[in-house]
């Protein structure tokens, strides 16, 4: 069947940084990002960027699936374990992937003062 679901977003890195520098941050940062990400992105140098990477790729994602009623930020959460980034997911995010019987492969870059992210949905085992 191939292709079943495909989401693209750009995300300013600057936007994201200006978040970060303001009073909303700690809020912002709560709803959108989990633990996980959080820890992951906090420490690094270029926090900014690595943050506009994944509200990208959350981005994307509700884009691929048709913005499913109920989903929420932390239902997905981009891991990366020395390989390819990639989603695990929580909540409405993960039930909507099941019940369809798809899984998603995310691309993440960053150039330019702009964060960038694609998902593409396939079948599972196609």
């Amino acid at each position: 069947m191939g292709i079943v679901g495909l989401g693209l977003d750009i995300c300013s890195i600057s936007r994201i940084q200006r978040i970060m520098e303001g009073p909303r941050a700690e809020a912002f940062l709560n709803r959108v990002y989990t633990e996980g990400e959080r820890a992951l992105c906090g420490g690094r140098a270029d926090a900014a960027s690595a943050y506009a990477a994944r509200f990208a790729a959350k981005e994307a994602l509700v884009k691929a699936l048709g913005a499913p009623p109920g989903i929420r930020w932390k239902d997905m959460e981009v891991r990366r374990d020395g390989g390819p980034p990639y989603f695990a997911l929580s909540g409405v995010a993960r039930e909507v992937m099941e019940a369809r019987g798809l899984e998603a492969f995310l691309a993440l870059s960053h150039d330019a003062g702009v964060a960038a992210a694609t998902v593409v949905l396939q079948k599972k085992g196609e």
